[in-house]
């Protein structure tokens, strides 16, 4: 079996089982092939908008002798989705790309169960834009690999049972309520920061968001 990055990993314990998952940015189909092989799920549809990139998952494909169980597609985004997907998984790209996937024919979400993302950047567009979506998160966890901070959220249908609150769309509803280790780490890696910026010397107006955004950030430790 395919040993998985950590990113991947946590992405992988979040697929549904036995459902049909699109995995959108496929590059080299690590993901489907590691669920493949766990008997996690039985099919797959792998989508990538290049051709270099297409043809290299398309070959990873083959090689690993699951041909048969994925259907590799050369297709910009949900464009061309196939109708018995039920599962999505978004990974390792800006959080502004991410949503303006999801966002561009909202009809192709009608059939999913559950949408795994891991946006890059822009978390706060990503949790508030999904949420627009008529989804709502189920789960969040965060990983550290190659000194970076990465945040996997889990989305299922239906509105939040209420609209996500400025803290908790910066910085996760569940990664604030399990407030693990790696977590905190991340807190304190953040407040370090704006410190920083802080310190830097800044006009009356940013100094004031600055100051506002380092008081929500030690509230976390």
């Amino acid at each position: 079996m395919i040993k998985l990055s950590k990113r991947l990993q946590a992405v992988a314990d979040l697929v549904e089982p036995d459902c049909y998952l699109a995995d959108v940015g496929s590059d080299h189909a690590m993901l489907p092939i590691y669920l493949l092989q766990k008997g996690t799920i039985k099919w797959v549809q792998a989508i990538e908008n290049k051709m270099a990139p297409y043809l290299r998952m398309k070959g990873n494909i083959e090689g690993a002798g699951f041909s048969s169980h994925v259907l590799c597609t050369l297709g910009d985004g949900l464009t061309s989705l196939s109708p018995e997907v039920t599962g999505l998984t978004i990974c390792g790209i800006g959080g502004l790309l991410t949503c303006q996937i999801l966002e561009k024919d909202p009809s192709k979400l009608q059939n999913i169960h559950s949408i795994i993302l891991d946006p890059h950047r822009d978390l706060v567009a990503v949790r508030q834009r999904v949420s627009q979506l008529h989804f709502h998160l189920v789960d969040e966890t965060m990983v550290y690999e190659d000194k970076i901070y990465y945040s996997i959220m889990k989305w299922c249908p239906g509105d939040p049972v209420r609209p996500y609150n400025e803290d908790e769309l910066l910085f996760g509803p569940f990664l604030m309520l399990k407030r693990g280790e790696i977590y905190q780490d991340y807190i304190k890696d953040q407040r370090a920061k704006v410190n920083a910026i802080l310190n830097g010397g800044l006009p009356k107006d940013k100094r004031e968001y600055y100051l506002n955004l380092y008081r929500r950030i030690t509230a976390q430790l």
